[in-house]
């Protein structure tokens, strides 16, 4: 009898030890949950089986699983089904505190290179890469962004600086050697069926107040005392374009130039001396081959 007791309680303590094991069934100090709904854990949690993951699940059919694949990467897998709607796979919401100099991130990341790259095949080092993919027939109701930003002076009396809402900066910083340096690289590749605009950048002045100036792009210099070759480049590599720069719709002037001494390339004198046809008021300079042009400005319209 003595014997029996003994193997049974032996054989309840193997259960024990696999129900402990596999499903985490009883208590663990500091690995629990708060009445509050908090989880405090001193070591990490485990999934249970071989998924390698943790499902954060809510009702509706709805979850994110996150899962380490074969890799070691870090994946986030979503299943989430709500028709009608404009919905986040995943939200980040901060309230910054109420204190000086506080500039924060909602999302930060940091990528260092600290060993060799002897091999890279062409592959950039990235911070971030999206790839947004429709691959199934829609309509021409549906739209594509890979990336949409937004900073907004907002609520009534809100008051600020500058509102930027995608600030990008490329630097190769003195003693390093780079081939080239971007700031903004923008690629279009049309080989379907596009049936108006193929554009590889496009502004849309949407201002409604006259207050200030409205400039569709504006190119200016740092404070480093040096001479930039050209504020805008069109050339070509393959094909050709038609037209190196086309107005349409109402504008007032094709080319406003600010002095009128030549420091813009630009001048103008009301007492310019007759050459030609007429009396000349002003002339743009330009660059043919090396060579130095004038093209002459008159004050009226040419008449038939």
């Amino acid at each position: 009898m003595k014997r029996k007791i003994i193997i049974t309680i032996i054989a309840l303590f193997a259960i024990v030890l696999f129900l402990e094991a596999q499903y985490h069934v009883f208590h663990r100090a500091n690995r629990y949950w708060h009445n509050n709904g908090t989880f405090s854990t001193d070591g990490r949690i485990q999934s249970i089986g071989t998924s390698n993951g943790l499902r954060l699940a809510y009702a509706g059919n709805r979850y994110i699983d996150m899962v380490a694949n074969d890799d070691g990467e870090l994946e986030f897998e979503v299943d989430i089904t709500r028709a009608g709607e404009n919905y986040s796979t995943m939200q980040f919401w901060t309230g910054w505190s109420n204190v000086d100099e506080n500039r924060k991130g909602v999302i930060n990341i940091f990528a260092s290179r600290d060993t060799i790259c002897s091999s890279p095949g062409g592959s950039p080092d990235m911070g971030m890469q999206i790839a947004v993919r429709n691959r199934v027939v829609n309509s021409s109701s549906y739209h594509l962004r890979g990336l949409e930003s937004i900073a907004s002076n907002k609520e009534g009396g809100a008051t600020c600086g500058d509102v930027i809402a995608a600030y990008f900066s490329a630097e190769s910083l003195s003693g390093c050697t780079s081939t080239a340096i971007k700031t903004v690289q923008i690629n279009y590749d049309q080989s379907g069926n596009v049936n108006t605009d193929h554009c590889g950048l496009y502004v849309l002045c949407n201002s409604q107040s006259n207050v200030g100036t409205n400039r569709g792009i504006y190119i200016t210099t740092a404070s480093w005392n040096q001479t930039r070759e050209y504020a805008m480049f069109i050339d070509t590599n393959a094909g050709s374009w038609t037209n190196g720069v086309s107005f349409n719709g109402t504008i007032t002037n094709a080319f406003d130039f600010e002095n009128t001494d030549g420091t813009n390339a630009a001048g103008f004198n009301a007492s310019y001396a007759t050459t030609g046809a007429g009396a000349v008021d002003g002339y743009i300079k330009v660059d043919v081959g090396g060579n130095t042009l004038y093209i002459y400005l008159w004050p009226g319209v040419p008449s038939t």
